[in-house]
């Protein structure tokens, strides 16, 4: 290549016509530009074209770059074709140059496949321009680039300046920087560690290289500020009425326009510049949005929502439910681009400082994008902050005042949306963004919705027709027997005039959910009001009455606000979390309980109840009698040492036992989540030896909805059931607890499988991740004198620490990439051949010990490999058809059991079959004697401990749990404790090959023995004296779930000596829907964590089942029994013995027999 560039400034000669030389440079560049084999230079024949006009922001073919060149000429400044593969040049290479023309001559390299100069240029910094010196000169110069060229270059040269001299090669400055800056924001550093271990390098250091890193952290952030996105500060009144945005950012507004306080602290300067009273920070997510589409480690997934539609039943994503499908129809030019935005808000407020300190409320404002895939979506990483409203008061309605920044965003990205490059498609786009919905708990509902929260009509879907009333005792609204109207026309519990309200029979039918287009009719009656303190004088005619309207939000300010089938979430982990508390808190009769005193002359009001009528007379005046729904001293001693003694897997929850005081025999201080597990998991166990059955039998219900409700992945068929299901068992729970008990978080829950249905998983809807983010907002207040301004700076730093360290993954842990909790294995070896070889999963600790193998052991372990291994599902039908015709299931599965490993090594290894795969060979040799054990392996996002490991833990990861088939419909889980993790050898291949087993002793499961299982409620309890009869033990480790066992808190001697079982769900794993699975009808499964749960049928039947030899990769079964609850018939032991079994249920209707643990032992 020339190294002169004069030729590109050079078109036109004295006459006007085209110089020769242009036409030979414009070919060459031309013929360099389009053998760049990088498609971020050179993509589907198109370059960026660096004509005048288009500025290296189009991409064109061969023959239009060359019109426009040849027609406007080469933009101005680009010498160096750093679009189109070229690098800049070291300023250490320029005495190497010869002579220049009056063009500044250039080293020409091709580009590499830097990470760290495609950081640069992800940032949208390769469009800078910069200009060069005109004269000619034996030593070519630049001249000084000022402002953001002058950053930019920077950048470029500290991406190409070694550390060091004599350092590896890519181990540049930037590089090094980038690396620091992510350590900072990964361990929270603060700026003085950071400083000190900065000093501590640079002491190292030879001093001819010192001066090439930055000096301090201040050093490093103006280094790296063209990564950042920025933010801006408002100043706001004092009350919260007004924001000095737009024309009134003007400094000559001193005082606010509403309620005239002054707009700066008096006789506070600060560097010539009056310091507001209040501000608000404002991070702009245009800039933010851009950023994932021009960084090519996100770009791609932006359109993964396209295919999650699809045909399927299942709805993991809010791209597969009706309000995204709704909006798409409603807007269809919006959606026909995939690239569009949807979002999500969500704001709360949080304590900066902790809760022993003085009060403090500072308000974070959040958007979330959608478009992106379950397993990014709502990562810290893909919810962006977008504002940060001063404490320390909460804005209230006011917050209106604060989001007009966002708001007016928002519609310009509506209205005209932003030009924004994909670097996926190497092509410009209109980007345009809509806002789906918000998120908050219920006091933020009303603060964003402008439909106030309190009150008798604070639910925002019942509205004006709520039945909610003041409890004249309680002081507090209770919506007692406001849900039989939700009931079908001819159910019992209208005309029930007893349970319910004394003497009222329910003949109203359930209110109108209102449309977009009423609610914003509504909207507009609303009279204008002023916010700040004005408008705590200002109260809307007919409040409390028939309305609920505070203000008119604005969020109806968006033209396609009222097209959303959802606007404002009802937030599913308060919800669940309130509900729990006053279910539990009132049966474990604690001083937070909703059954008082008060409760009690309320229920005597309203309900016929005399039992529970509180006695005006005899020794027990004044004093509330015993309630079936609550448990005695005696009962709550037992719940809570079982809570004391719970032992639950690694990272499942936290430790609940610290919660429990025995002394006092009370449970507080449980987090949101502890609640969520206790829900959904152990609310049936805890309470099912001492509640009544109808009490237990709605309470169960309870947590079989929410457990439903929270799945992953749900279908719309199953919540228009739990639709009509939860309203029947709120009636149920109106029947047994007092009025005071149900408050608005019991009356939400019928409202929440429509939203489920409508919006999709909750997981995409509810406070947990930004709950997550807000505690690690917390961390970043440094100075406690200006938490906002902290927590500002501290976020745009994660923000730069994250783009960059998208570039370095896989060299050291980053945000990015860091493995989540269990998440910890070994992908798939290379060239295996067979997948029986591809291990997954890593073992716990260093080898434990090596043994030899059992005959019986080895064949065991031979022969379940050979099952599992797909690739020799032809074998086996082959052996099959030769050895075991006219055999009856049972008698093919003795014989594969008994002959197949010695038919399959003599078949391969006596040349039977032509063309044998050396793997196959490997496989017939059978595994070596000699195994390695384990103490304990990471697999499929569980840890797994040997019993004897696990076995003075406070953790509880022994239990194994695998699917199998039956030969019916249905499949079956299989239950045990793991022994022993064994590492099998193959050798006879080039590479040695490997099988990781699990050895676990199974519970046996003959008939009427070993489980039991109630498919009403989904609960599975095993006898743990009973053991698999036959020598079975091993499973592939990649087959393994993991289960925790835990005895029942009761001294019950019908259950004692069983155990619940109660499976559970990798957190960090995110199962993709099965498209086949939904062209039929699933059977219906056992109880399942990890799986939704459809509503089951009202008659309680009981399973018995025995697994036998896992095939084809499964776990198999025969002999299958499904048995009704009320058979009474009696069934045969295996020993031909009959027993007795004891009956320890509290109906007829539900006749669950057990063997109790003297009966167990044969």
């Amino acid at each position: 290549m020339m190294g002169d560039r004069g030729w590109m400034y050079h078109r036109l000669d004295d006459n006007g016509c085209y110089t020769d030389e242009f036409k030979i440079g414009v070919e060459s560049f031309l013929d360099y530009a389009f053998s760049q084999s990088n498609p971020e230079f050179c993509c589907r024949n198109r370059i960026k074209c660096p004509c005048s006009k288009c500025m290296n922001q189009e991409w064109h073919r061969r023959v239009t770059v060359q019109c426009h060149l040849t027609k406007w000429g080469f933009m101005n400044g680009y010498i160096v074709w750093l679009a189109h593969g070229e690098q800049p040049l070291r300023r250490r290479q320029r005495h190497q140059l010869g002579e220049s023309s009056s063009a500044t001559p250039f080293v020409m390299e091709d580009q590499c496949n830097d990470p760290i100069r495609g950081m640069v240029m992800d940032a949208n910094l390769h469009g800078m321009e910069y200009n060069m010196n005109e004269q000619a000169s034996d030593e070519p110069i630049f001249e000084e680039a000022m402002g953001d060229a002058k950053e930019f270059f920077d950048l470029l040269q500290a991406a190409d300046t070694p550390l060091y001299d004599g350092c590896d090669d890519g181990d540049t400055v930037l590089k090094w920087v980038s690396h620091f800056l992510n350590a900072k924001t990964l361990y929270n550093m603060s700026v003085a560690n950071w400083d000190y271990m900065l000093k501590c390098t640079r002491r190292w250091m030879k001093p001819e290289d010192r001066d090439r890193i930055p000096k301090d952290f201040y050093s490093a952030k103006k280094m790296m500020r063209r990564f950042s996105l920025g933010y801006k500060k408002y100043d706001v009144c004092v009350n919260n009425c007004f924001l000095y945005y737009g024309e009134y950012e003007n400094k000559n507004y001193i005082a606010c326009p509403i309620c005239g306080e002054p707009r700066y602290k008096q006789g506070h300067v600060q560097q010539n510049q009056h310091i507001p009273r209040k501000t608000l920070w404002y991070l702009p997510i245009t800039p933010r949005l851009k950023r994932l589409y021009m960084c090519r480690k996100t770009a791609e997934h932006m359109i993964w929502h396209l295919n999650c539609g699809g045909v399927s039943e299942k709805i993991m994503h809010p791209a597969g439910a009706e309000a995204w499908k709704h909006f798409d129809r409603t807007y269809p030019d919006f959606a026909s681009d995939p690239r569009n935005v949807r979002l999500g808000l969500c704001t709360d407020g949080f304590t900066p400082f902790g809760h022993t300190s003085a009060p403090y409320s500072c308000w974070p404002v959040f958007v979330t994008v959608y478009n992106l895939p379950p397993a990014m979506c709502m990562k810290p990483e893909s919810i962006f902050l977008s504002l940060i409203i001063q404490g320390p008061q909460s804005p209230g309605k006011n917050i209106d005042v604060m989001l007009r920044p966002l708001i007016d965003e928002l519609k310009e990205l509506w209205y005209n949306g932003v030009k924004t490059y994909d670097s996926f498609r190497h092509e410009h786009f209109i980007m345009r963004a809509a806002l789906m919905w918000t998120i908050t708990d219920f006091p933020g509902y009303g603060m964003v919705s402008g439909w106030s929260t309190h009150g008798r009509l604070s639910c925002p879907y019942c509205q004006e027709n709520s039945k909610a009333f003041h409890l004249p005792n309680g002081r507090k609204i209770s919506f007692f027997d406001c849900h039989r109207q939700f009931l079908p026309p001819d159910h019992p519990f209208r005309r029930n005039r007893s349970e319910f309200t004394k003497g009222h029979v329910e003949n109203r039918a359930p209110p109108e959910r209102l449309s977009g287009d009423d609610m914003l009719r509504q909207i507009q009656q609303l009279p204008d009001i002023l916010f700040g303190k004005p408008s705590q004088r200002q109260v809307i005619e007919g409040f409390g009455h028939w309305h609920n309207w505070v203000k008119r939000s604005i969020f109806w300010e968006l033209p396609y606000w009222s097209t959303n089938l959802i606007r404002h979430n009802l937030d599913v982990m308060h919800c669940e979390k309130f509900f729990f508390d006053n279910i539990f808190y009132t049966v474990m009769d604690d001083p937070l309980t909703k059954d008082n005193l008060k409760a009690r002359m309320d229920m005597e009001l309203y309900c016929n109840r005399p039992s529970l009528c509180i006695p005006e007379t005899g020794s027990n005046a004044g004093k509330k009698p015993n309630a079936t729904y609550v448990l005695n001293r005696e009962q709550r001693k037992f719940v809570c040492q079982w809570l004391k003694n719970l032992r639950f897997p690694d990272g499942f929850t936290s430790n609940i036992s610290r919660c429990v005081n025995m002394q006092e025999v009370k449970v507080s201080g449980m987090k949101s989540h502890d609640c969520h597990i206790f829900m959904q998991s152990l609310i049936p166990i805890a309470f099912r030896d001492f509640l009544p059955k109808q009490v237990w039998e709605a309470l169960t219900e309870i947590s079989e909805f929410f457990r439903a409700l929270c799945s992953p992945t749900i279908r719309v068929t199953d919540m228009e059931i739990w639709q009509g299901k939860i309203v029947e068992t709120i009636c149920q729970l109106e029947r047994i607890f007092p009025p005071s008990f149900f408050d608005s978080m019991e009356h939400l829950a019928i409202h929440l499988p429509y939203e489920a249905k409508v919006g999709g998983p909750v997981q995409f809807r509810w406070m947990y991740p930004f709950e997550r983010l807000m505690h690690g907002l917390k961390s970043f207040v440094k100075n406690k004198a200006r938490p906002e301004g902290s927590i500002c700076e501290n976020y745009i730093m994660s923000e730069i620490s994250y783009f960059i360290s998208l570039y370095f993954q896989g060299e050291v842990e980053t945000r990015g990439d860091r493995i989540p909790r269990n998440l910890v294995g070994l992908g798939p070896s290379v060239n295996n051949g067979l997948s029986i070889f591809n291990n997954t999963g890593k073992p716990i600790g260093s080898l434990q010990q090596q043994r030899v193998l059992t005959m019986e052991e080895r064949n065991a372990a031979m022969y379940y490999v050979l099952m599992n291994c797909p690739e020799l599902k032809g074998w086996i039908e082959v052996f099959e058809e030769e050895e075991c015709q006219n055999m009856s299931p049972q008698q093919i599965q003795m014989k594969r059991s008994n002959c197949l490993a010695a038919w399959f090594q003599k078949s391969v290894l006596h040349d039977e079959f032509e063309g044998i795969d050396e793997h196959l060979i490997c496989l017939a040799h059978g595994p070596s004697w000699m195994v390695s054990c384990y103490k304990g392996f990471w697999v499929n996002g569980f840890r797994f401990h040997t019993t004897s490991y696990g076995r003075n833990k406070r953790t509880m990861n022994s239990g194994v749990c695998i699917t199998g088939t039956t030969g019916t419909e249905s499949d079956l889980d299989f239950y045990g404790l793991l022994q022993e993790v064994i590492e099998l050898q193959y050798v006879g291949c080039r590479h040695r090959q490997t099988v990781v087993l699990f050895k676990c002793d199974w519970y046996e499961i003959p008939p009427a023995r070993g489980i039991v299982v109630d498919r009403k409620h989904r609960l599975v309890d095993i006898n743990p004296n009973r053991k698999l009869r036959t020598y079975e033990p091993f499973i592939l480790a990649s087959q393994a779930k993991q289960v925790y066992y835990t005895p029942y808190p009761s001294h019950n001697s019908n259950r004692k000596g069983w155990l619940a079982a109660l499976k559970c769900r990798a957190k960090s794993i995110i199962e993709m829907p099965d498209e086949q699975e939904d062209q039929h009808d699933e059977p219906e499964p056992i109880f399942q964590d990890d799986d939704p749960l459809p509503p089951q049928p009202t008659e309680t039947d009981l399973i018995f089942y025995q697994p036998i030899q896992h095939t084809d990769g499964t776990v198999s079964a025969i002999n299958v029994e499904y048995e009704d609850v009320n058979d009474d018939r009696e069934i045969e032991a295996e020993d031909e013995e009959e027993e007795e079994f004891e009956d320890y249920s509290t109906s007829e209707e539900d006749n669950i027999e057990y063997i109790s643990e003297s009966d167990s032992s044969d």
